[in-house]
């Protein structure tokens, strides 16, 4: 007999109920399904009855991951007057636990690594999802080692507990024989070759094997590299690597617009602002494999009506060779204007030569240098143009788990900055700037993170001026929360306020509420000075709140209210278009 769903054009969830969840709350479950009860955001959510078996498959995959390997899940649902009431009866069973775990065939790996990286534990819930999911962990562990071919067995005796017996066959060492490249269509193989992190003979590597496809990548010319590893027929312990390419179009158009931050000062957090680029490349410069491209950027920041609208157009060159070594370089010429609002509306200029290289320790750390000639306005009376050249060094160590969605590691960075003094030019002093950046998980899915960032100018000369490109600012959705944008400190005028020290820090603890809605409980610490005599906790001004962020096709989006501490009676509204950090 066919089954025939219900029209769930005008059905609205009524109801969502459970019966016999004595281990499982509710709360837990509407993170799960598909079909919920209506709610202050969902007021009325569409009825699907073919989504119900999914949602109770769900259901039982959550039970297992909790050690109830018996549970028995019957959903049904009914309906009337255009309403839908969805009922899961459920039998939890027994919670079964952890006994003994055993690893065998392990000579390369410690038994105790393995268990890490199953997530296995003596005495816990006992959890095969979890289990499986980690089985990748191990395999990307022995592929380092070069067992390409190694097997892996989780077997559970279970009884009143549960007894994990796991089983590996670790195989030879796989060394590769040859490479082969295919799809480069005219492209010189020789600039290939100089890429690969391995020669023939060599023992297989995944990271390896990452490391050049990132570097292949990097090329410019290639939108995917992959990296497949080819058994050799009559060989156990050799494998050929085959390079499969994906070619970008050589020349295109390109266009992003949106909301999204814009950077008013080297010392300021990016500003949200309603922005737009459009960009012209050319991916294999005089068939070579240098990238030409040409940038323009609009944006008007959404926060202050101090610079509207910002206009950036670049220029450049990059390669990932320099002088016959590896270094990816970048070659930039570039023009920007903004308009600054103090007692009349001025147009500030700046335009210069930036020259960067890059060495990448991971795909997510790196060592960078940057050497610039610029010129542009001092914002005094006398309106004339201030040449300066600088040199620059970055280093960036990245440990996160997850660049966008963080939820434990941490991250380092330091900026230094000399300008003047040997290089010539018209300004001298020495700038430095540090973050340090940590994430803890608290529970299954709350996060507790901090940020501190630390900035200090040596040799500033007082008639640089008081509103500098270079200076340290404070203020705004991506700093401190509970005041204007750039205005940390007061002036007369209203207008922002920079100084040569900066203290920062942003404590949050995040949790989730909503499958894509989050809570965040956060407090801002920040200090702005000329006198380093002034670096102590009694100066740091506090601010604390509350934010909701929601996931969006386009990414993150924050809404946060900020009260100031020590005035209670300002507070802000912030609206932000991404993680603060």
């Amino acid at each position: 007999m066919e089954t025939v769903y219900p029209k769930t054009d005008d059905i609205i969830i009524n109801s969502v109920t459970l019966n016999g969840n004595d281990n499982v709350s509710m709360n837990e479950v509407l993170y799960l399904i598909r079909q919920r009860p209506p709610n202050w955001f969902f007021r009325r959510p569409d009825f699907d009855s073919r989504l119900i078996k999914l949602d109770a498959l769900t259901l039982k995959s959550y039970y297992h991951s909790k050690g109830f390997l018996d549970v028995v899940i019957e959903e049904s649902f009914t309906t009337e007057n255009e309403l839908a009431d969805i009922l899961y009866n459920i039998d939890e069973g027994k919670q079964y636990y952890l006994k003994n775990i055993s690893v065998h065939g392990n000579q390369s790996i410690s038994e105790g690594k393995i268990r890490n990286l199953l997530g296995v534990e003596k005495g816990r819930p006992y959890n095969p999802v979890f289990i499986n999911d980690n089985l990748f962990a191990v395999e990307n562990a022995y592929h380092e080692l070069g067992k390409l071919f190694f097997t892996i067995k989780v077997l559970d005796e279970i009884s009143d507990s549960v007894n994990v017996n796991i089983q590996i066959k670790e195989g030879k060492d796989i060394h590769i024989k040859n490479t082969y490249l295919e799809k480069i269509g005219s492209i010189d193989s020789s600039l290939i070759w100089r890429e690969l992190t391995y020669t023939p003979g060599d023992i297989y590597s995944k990271q390896n094997m990452d490391n050049t496809s990132r570097r292949l990548r990097e090329m410019g010319m290639f939108s995917m590299a992959n990296m497949i590893p080819v058994k050799v027929s009559d060989s156990d312990s050799l494998v050929n690597m085959v390079i499969e390419f994906h070619r970008y179009k050589q020349r295109e158009w390109n266009s992003v617009g949106g909301y999204d931050p814009i950077r008013f000062a080297e010392g300021a957090e990016p500003i949200p602002a309603i922005s737009g680029t459009i960009e012209w490349r050319n991916r294999s410069f005089l068939n070579t494999p240098t990238q030409f491209s040409t940038k323009l950027l609009a944006g008007i920041p959404v926060e202050e009506e101090f610079v509207v609208p910002r206009l950036r157009f670049d220029m450049s060159f990059s390669s990932s060779w320099f002088i016959g070594i590896r270094l990816p370089t970048k070659l930039i010429g570039f023009y920007e204007t903004f308009i600054e609002y103090d007692e009349k509306v001025k147009t500030i200029e700046r335009y210069g030569i930036n020259l960067s290289q890059l060495f990448r320790f991971d795909k997510r750390s790196y060592f960078e240098s940057k050497s610039v000639w610029e010129s542009f306005s001092d914002q005094s009376e006398s309106d004339k143009n201030i040449e300066q050249r600088s040199i620059g060094f970055k280093v960036n160590i990245d440990k996160k788990d997850d660049p966008f969605f963080t939820r434990k590691g941490y991250s380092l960075t330091s900026v230094f900055k000399s300008a003047g003094y040997i290089l010539g030019g018209e300004r001298e002093y020495l700038k430095a700037d540090f973050t340090v950046q940590t994430y803890r998980p608290i529970g299954e899915k709350s996060v507790f993170a901090i940020r501190i960032k630390l900035g200090r100018i040596w040799g500033w000369d007082s008639n640089f001026n008081d509103y500098s490109y270079e200076k340290f600012y404070l203020g705004g959705s991506t700093s401190m929360r509970g005041w204007d944008v750039l205005r940390f400190e007061e002036t007369a005028t209203n207008n922002p306020s920079g100084e040569i020290i900066r203290f920062m820090t942003n404590l949050e603890f995040r949790f989730p509420i909503y499958k894509t809605i989050g809570i965040t409980l956060f407090s801002d610490g920040g200090l702005l000075t000329d006198h380093s005599e002034n670096l102590s906790p009694n100066f740091i001004k506090w601010d604390s709140g509350i934010g909701i962020m929601i996931q969006t096709p386009l990414g993150p989006a924050r809404l946060d209210y900020a009260i100031q501490v020590d005035n209670p009676r300002k507070s802000k509204i912030q609206l932000g278009v991404q993680n603060l950090f």
